[in-house]
């Protein structure tokens, strides 16, 4: 949330989430507000900083599965030869099965 100006002073105050509704928190106006504020401004950079390294891990493991695509592709193609050679099928794209004869 952060600071407010009420009254000729200034008040920090923090969010909480209650029952689905934001409620106001007061913390206070002297040096425990001003750590307060500091420890928040931490808290969210620590966060800020989770959600960067996640996304960049997120965005090197789309470069790796993009890297490895044409491999899947001749492997499901191999797959699919070799089933097909043994006398299966796959009615409605379903599951592979034997061929009855």
């Amino acid at each position: 949330m952060g600071w407010e100006q009420r009254n000729g002073g200034t008040y920090y105050y923090t969010a909480k989430r209650v029952g689905g509704r934001v409620v106001k928190q007061y913390v206070g106006s002297g040096v425990i507000a001003e750590l307060t504020a500091q420890l928040d401004d931490l808290n969210r950079a620590e966060r800020a900083r989770a959600v960067e390294e996640e996304r960049h891990e997120r965005e090197s493991l789309s470069a790796l599965a993009a890297s490895l695509a044409p491999l899947n592709d001749w492997a499901d193609a191999a797959t699919t030869a070799a089933l097909i050679v043994a006398g299966c099928h796959r009615p409605k794209r379903g599951q592979w099965r034997r061929r009855r004869v």
